[in-house]
């Protein structure tokens, strides 16, 4: 069985979009380290600017990740 980690980087964090065409709403938002979205860039994820998320939005996705990035390295690094 593989077991996938996820990062443990809990500085340099932004709330960014899982999909640009979905919306702005807690369930597209997605908590990575800066390094994490730079992989992703890197990696030919879509890059499509939506509109950003509200402070309230931010602040409700960084709690429910326990302030810590969410993505899973191996879809990452």
């Amino acid at each position: 069985m593989t077991t996938i980690t996820r990062c443990e980087a809990t500085n340099r964090l932004e709330v960014r979009h899982k999909r640009a065409d979905r919306g702005n709403g807690i369930e597209n938002a997605i908590v990575l380290c800066a390094d994490c979205y730079a992989n992703r860039i890197a990696n030919g994820k879509p890059v499509n600017s939506p509109p950003p998320f509200d402070s309230l939005t931010k602040a409700f996705a960084l709690r429910n990740a326990g302030h810590r990035c969410e993505c899973l390295k191996q879809d990452c690094h």
